[in-house]
């Protein structure tokens, strides 16, 4: 029975420790380069992800198009904005419209391990992902910096804290890698969530 009472309390010395060591990150901002494996042209763009809450913005620029993600993991619908040139469009989805376009992540498998990396002064821990269609790609996340929104990034879904670097394919099959070059802790501003309504041609 002594045995007992002494190991109780150690139990929970250990979960409150590790619950200290996790914060819980509702405004910051994340600006990623994005590079590609294609030797000829690896510098594709960059990728800034705002979080707020439940609000998720996430502005990619490149050569080709640019292009705006609004989400709300509270209600699961988003908005999407691209232009391309000087079109623009604007497409809207409820959660189960959103979740059948992204079909490609679910059900995705994370395997955690000890590898290691430091970026931007983070110790962060590598997560291998694989996806039902038998793709693995590699992660890079900070395991005490858990975002409020945990569908930050798509392509990383589920990973137990702030990811830093992660991978992804394009339809060329080329292997695209996308770094963390700075995190904004500051708060958000909420008109970073004001969707246009005006100038862009709805797309069904």
């Amino acid at each position: 029975m002594k045995r007992i009472i002494i190991i109780i309390p150690a139990l929970i010395l250990c979960m409150v420790s590790i619950a200290q060591d996790q914060k819980i990150i509702s405004d910051c901002t994340i600006f990623f380069s994005i590079n590609s494996s294609d030797s000829e042209h690896p510098d594709i763009g960059s990728k800034t992800i705002f979080i707020k809450g439940k609000q998720m913005r996430v502005d990619l620029e490149t050569r080709a198009f640019n292009q705006t993600l609004f989400y709300n993991s509270g209600t699961g619908s988003a908005t999407v904005l691209k232009e391309i040139g000087v079109s623009k469009y604007i497409a809207q989805y409820n959660a189960g419209e959103w979740k059948r376009s992204n079909h490609i992540y679910d059900s995705i498998t994370v395997t955690l391990n000890d590898s290691e990396k430091n970026i931007l002064g983070y110790h962060c821990k590598q997560a291998v992902l694989t996806l039902k269609n038998g793709d693995t790609y590699k992660a890079y996340y900070v395991p005490g910096l858990i975002p409020s929104i945990m569908e930050m990034p798509f392509e990383a879904n589920n990973i137990p804290g702030m990811v830093l670097e992660y991978e992804s394919t394009n339809k060329r099959r080329e292997r695209i890698t996308y770094s963390a070059q700075n995190i904004d802790f500051k708060p958000v501003a909420t008109h970073q969530f004001d969707i246009p309504q005006a100038g862009y041609r709805v797309l069904h």
